[in-house]
């Protein structure tokens, strides 16, 4: 019976071709801006290297000292790495913990060339290297033991080795960043800013930098660190949460003049795309009541157009459907034939669409995916296919064919199902 559907929908498609084109590029058209959407917020919640365990991370990338008896006063920044070895490093609910001292943009070179590279610099602990996975081509990275004595190691990235000594066999060799001398342990593909946690071109161990262990201010709680904390499951985020809010009430109760107010941190990956500034609340709802409205904008205009022509179509077959009730024809049969025709179309429709959303997304990227860092970094907004072709991505995009298929022709086919079998044979 699908089959028969099936044909009966090409058959269509052949006869009316202008309309069916029409059609198809609305439908495409409708999918493409959803798409759109869909895959800027895939790209940056969605689980994809390095970041791979993003639906488990929590961050915690700003910190607030309030005055103790002046609680309207406050001063925002990061947290300070105090606040990382008292409050996070602790944590037993965490499977892992991971402080980043701020990016530095810092000159590349090697001893006795005369190549200087811009380079953007992380100052990581050891821990970094398991809460993200990287892929090392060459070497591996600082363990514990050295990150501890604050022995001068670098990982660096594929481009940056290949710019400075021409290939990736650099393990063990000498690099100079802004004339501090490191030794290469490990080459790793290269990042995009769009990874925003674990980018870098070049990463060392933060007790490697003096300004990373002395940059702090307001008693100790402010200074240019970043928290990312790994979860063994979702599950455990409240706990962590918990157990934060208990390490910080006790370093408060340490503290003379001032406390640390974490503003509701940590966040989830998507929390925190919404939390601009420290002193700023997390605009989930706000935001995904955004997303919503949109969404529904971009299904109900082009579901009210294409249901027109839809029901255009139908008065064209209205005797088609008469014989077909005459013959016993059930009125959920007439209904799911309509649907499924109709279905076909905007499947194709999809799949235009869906293609449409990926050179959208290709060539005007550098707009729509913009970050906070834009301008400040070397590095580029590189799309791999892990980011680009999440299973997650076609299920929305199918789901969007089914809805707007509902949409654009629900009405015309429940119609064409409730016409009486006379007005039907008569085209009425």
């Amino acid at each position: 019976m699908y089959k028969q559907y099936l044909n009966q929908a090409l058959h269509l498609l052949k006869e009316n071709k202008l309309l069916s084109i029409i059609s198809i590029v609305g439908t495409a058209l409708a999918i493409s801006m959803i798409m759109v959407i869909v895959i800027v917020y895939e790209v940056k919640t969605a689980n994809y290297e390095p970041e791979t365990h993003r639906d488990r991370m929590l961050w915690v990338k700003w910190a607030i000292a309030t005055k103790r008896d002046k609680p309207d006063w406050n001063s925002c920044s990061r947290p300070s790495l105090k606040v990382i070895k008292e409050c996070f490093y602790p944590l037993k609910s965490a499977e892992g913990v991971t402080g980043v001292y701020s990016f530095q943009q810092r000159l590349a070179n090697i001893p006795g060339g005369t190549t200087e590279l811009k380079c953007d610099v992380s100052y990581t602990d050891a821990a970094f290297w398991k809460v993200f996975d990287f892929s090392f081509l060459k070497g591996k990275p600082y363990v514990q033991e050295e990150f501890e004595s604050g022995i001068k190691k670098a990982v660096i990235t594929e481009s940056l080795a290949r710019r400075l000594y021409g290939s990736i066999d650099v393990v063990g060799k000498p690099i100079r960043l802004s004339f501090v001398d490191c030794t290469i342990s490990g080459v790793v593909k290269d990042v995009s800013i769009l990874a925003e946690a674990a980018y870098a071109q070049a990463w060392v161990p933060y007790t490697t930098v003096k300004m990373a262990l002395s940059d702090v201010w307001n008693e100790g709680l402010l200074g240019e660190f970043r928290c990312f904390i790994l979860a063994r499951s979702s599950s455990d985020f409240d706990a962590i949460r918990r157990e934060v809010n208990r390490n910080v009430a006790i370093l408060n109760a340490g503290q003379k003049e001032q406390i640390l107010d974490l503003n509701g941190q940590p966040d989830t990956q998507f929390t925190q795309t919404t939390r601009q500034w420290a002193n700023q609340e997390a605009k989930v709802t706000e935001t995904v009541v955004k997303y919503v409205i949109v969404l529904v904008i971009l299904l109900l205009v082009p579901a009210i157009n294409l249901s027109g022509m839809t029901l255009s179509r139908m008065r064209k077959r209205m005797a088609e459907i008469g014989v077909r009730k005459a013959f016993g024809a059930t009125r959920k049969e007439l209904l799911g034939q309509v649907l499924y025709e109709n279905f076909v179309l905007t499947i194709l429709g999809g799949v235009v669409g869906l293609f449409f959303s990926y050179i959208s997304i290709l060539t005007m990227k550098e707009w729509l995916l913009s970050t906070r860092m834009d301008g400040f970094l070397n590095g580029t907004s590189s799309l791999s296919m892990g980011m680009l072709f999440q299973p997650s991505v076609f299920l929305y995009a199918f789901l969007f064919c089914l809805l707007l298929n509902l949409l654009s022709a629900g009405i015309p086919a429940w119609k064409a199902s409730r016409t009486n079998i006379v007005n039907a044979l008569n085209d009425k």
